[in-house]
């Protein structure tokens, strides 16, 4: 078999699912353990935000994956993770608290890039569709780390993360099943061309998308006039609107090309969130919204590996952007509703839609 070419096995598809899953679980937490960070380790709240702040790893991933055989890259990025986690729970200290969850950072930064290009070039007509899937268990994660550090933290907090270092090693055994390694192109200076400088746009659009919508929807909703636990119910429904349409996406057949999905879902949601500026509407349009966004971000990476097929450093550089746009656009969002107020969000949300969707129809133009 070529070395440039990527086979899993069963196995190493369910421990990627499983990984991506596990990753959600641990990452989605920080927010709701803040408060309890605070009365363990004495720090202020500001102080404690520290903790997501330190969480990446990408960059280091973007060159081990070129370099090593793929399966090396994975099972030591698990290894990374596992210590980080291992050593969350132990910490006594905050300074050495935050450097444990820089070294989760940077054990899960590496996964999230190495398994998602895995699949992504991985042999199968069905990759967007399995992609989709594997992000799903992620969104799930998230869904559901919120609720044990809601049930356990409080007694359990040491315990929670030695459970998640023990799952993270024994998933790494399903590396195993990893045949090949990512294909980079000899001719290749490295540097993205025109084609995925669009791609780094409208993902970092995309992402700056999603996470914006999900921070500020309750607001908006709010001031609409509903309950804040209503508004909250309909952000939740936001992020299972997304772990279902990815679910959805394993259904989607084969023939269906990966530009048509992109550009369709970016479309629709674009609509969607304008339709948010009738107050009735807004609850169903945001979950709509959710939807709609849903297979972008696995389905584009699919969608430029197929472009770029010979060249895995092209969809390397979609993951730092997704980190720029996972930080940068709430906050470029929040300028612009402190200057006009928060009615205006759904307008905010809706430019950013057209922003991406423009970007992702200019790679058509260009491929």
């Amino acid at each position: 078999m070529r070395p440039d070419r990527v086979v899993l096995s069963r196995t190493a598809v369910i421990a990627i699912g499983l990984t991506f899953l596990l990753m959600g679980l641990v990452v989605s937490a920080y927010g709701p353990l803040l408060e309890h960070l605070t009365r363990r380790f004495g720090v202020s709240l500001p102080v404690a935000g520290a903790t997501i702040s330190v969480h990446f790893g990408v960059l280091i991933a973007m060159r081990s994956m070129e370099r090593l055989p793929a399966r090396v890259t994975v099972m030591v990025a698990c290894g990374i993770g596992a210590l980080g986690c291992a050593a969350v729970a132990v910490a006594f200290i905050w300074p050495f608290f935050l450097a444990a969850i820089f070294v989760v950072g940077l054990g899960f930064g590496a996964l999230v890039l190495g398994l998602n290009q895995l699949v992504a070039y991985s042999e199968g007509r069905r990759r967007a569709a399995l992609l989709s899937g594997l992000n799903s268990a992620y969104s799930a994660g998230a869904v559901a780390g919120p609720v044990l550090v809601a049930a356990f933290a409080r007694d359990h907090f040491s315990l929670l993360f030695l459970a998640a270092a023990a799952v993270a090693l024994a998933l790494s055994l399903g590396t195993a099943g990893i045949v090949g390694r990512l294909p980079v192109g000899s001719g290749s200076s490295g540097r993205p061309g025109l084609l995925v400088i669009v791609f780094i746009v409208a993902f970092t659009l995309y992402v700056g998308l999603e996470t914006g919508t999900g921070g500020w929807m309750p607001s908006h909703l709010e001031s609409a006039g509903l309950r804040s636990q209503d508004a909250a119910a309909a952000t939740s429904g936001f992020f299972l609107a997304i772990v279902t349409g990815r679910l959805l996406m394993t259904l989607m057949p084969a023939h269906v090309p990966e530009h048509v999905i992109v550009i369709t879902g970016a479309a629709l949601a674009t609509a969607a969130l304008l339709a948010t500026f009738i107050a009735p509407l807004a609850p169903w349009a945001y979950i709509a919204a959710g939807l709609a966004l849903a297979p972008i971000f696995p389905t584009g990476i699919v969608w430029l590996a197929k472009l770029r097929p010979g060249d895995s450093r092209a969809t390397s550089w979609l993951f730092p952007a997704a980190s720029v746009g996972g930080i940068a656009g709430p906050g470029a969002i929040g300028l612009v509703v402190a200057g006009f107020g928060v009615a205006w969000v759904p307008a905010v949300l809706a430019a950013v839609g057209a922003g991406m969707s423009a970007a992702f129809w200019l790679a058509t133009r260009l491929r």
